[in-house]
């Protein structure tokens, strides 16, 4: 039974790529001009109020040690993008859209400050989001300078939460 579930959910994500990859031909991106915490965040809840079905996050940790994420919300061929820093209630509303559950209200929209470590933070981040979602994929990235790059993504009903992308090595500096 395990196994039927693990090629359904492989099915679902390779269906989810080629709808993505269809959806960045014809997509119209734009981008929030940054502001306020709480205005980007009340700009998120008025896209979703409004329809808005799908939400991409990718996770990162700003110099100050703050945790934020790079937003993107779609509604058809419209995707909103911008920057919101988190707390424990905007991480936590974030979660419930992806997850097609009630929305929580949020009232703080200070970002928290405790985040120390970007690694050790990403870990936790990546673990809680394993606990919610067994389906993942992961993509193989390369840059113009020959740099190559793996995401982790984590796909959700209402979206996806993607961890940053780790360097990899070169594989033939590891044979000399």
């Amino acid at each position: 039974m395990k196994n039927i579930n693990v090629t359904a959910a492989s099915q679902q994500v390779a269906g989810n790529r080629a709808e993505e990859q269809e959806e960045k031909t014809n997509l119209r991106v734009i981008k929030i001009k940054p502001v306020g915490n709480a205005k980007m965040f009340r700009t998120l809840a008025k896209a979703i109020a409004a329809g808005a079905t799908t939400l991409i996050v990718t996770t990162r940790v700003d110099v100050a040690g703050c945790g934020y994420v790079w937003f993107g919300i779609r509604k058809g061929y419209t995707e909103l993008d911008g920057k919101l820093l988190l707390n424990a209630q905007i991480w936590n509303y974030l979660l419930a859209f992806l997850m097609g559950k009630e929305l929580p209200e949020v009232t703080e929209f200070e970002p928290d400050r405790e985040i120390c470590c970007q690694s050790e933070w990403l870990a936790e981040v990546a673990a809680e989001v394993e606990k919610l979602t067994p389906i993942t994929s992961e993509e193989y990235n390369e840059s113009e300078e020959g740099i190559g790059y793996l995401a982790k993504k984590y796909h959700f009903s209402n979206g996806k939460v993607v961890m940053p992308a780790e360097a990899m090595e070169d594989i033939t500096e590891l044979l000399n």
